[in-house]
């Protein structure tokens, strides 16, 4: 009989993921949210020790939900709206899209996912909103990625 081979910890960490670590789906994270949704004193995933929710391998904030004493990300003045697809235009369609991402600590807008909407609307949303900015959201004091919902309406002027 073979005896296993021990189980050791890894002596350097990856600087890139594995494939298998692309999925869409995106977990709450745990870091900071108690099971009432209130922010628990730190919460730290990767344990940097700073409190600040950084995990160790990536080095960006885990996304939270925003809490209800949090300051929301604010879109910056030079966001702009999605173009009309023509041909929608032309057929005189309208529609409404839903996009779910994240607001991350520099604004930036990240893991957009279609939540609801059709074609031709859809890409032009994500295109749009793909290039907004924000001004981070608060909490705690400290600037932090939270999930968001994107509201993106394409309406004919009468």
């Amino acid at each position: 009989t073979v005896a296993p081979a021990p189980i050791t910890a890894p002596t350097a960490v990856p600087l890139t993921k594995p494939p298998e670590a692309e999925t869409e789906t995106v977990a709450a994270a745990p870091i900071a949210v108690g099971g009432t949704g209130t922010l628990v004193p730190g919460g730290v995933v990767g344990g940097t020790g700073t409190g600040e929710g950084i995990s160790s391998g990536g080095g960006r904030a885990a996304p939270i939900n925003l809490p209800e004493s949090a300051t929301p990300p604010e879109p910056l003045t030079s966001n702009l709206i999605p173009e009309y697809p023509s041909d929608a235009r032309a057929k005189g369609l309208e529609g409404m899209v839903i996009l779910k991402g994240v607001v991350e600590v520099d604004g930036r807008v990240t893991q957009l996912k279609v939540m609801r909407g059709d074609e031709p609307f859809a890409s032009a949303a994500l295109a749009a909103v793909k290039t907004w900015r924000f001004k981070p959201a608060v909490v705690e004091g400290r600037p932090t990625a939270v999930f968001r919902i994107f509201k993106v309406p394409f309406r004919l002027k009468s």
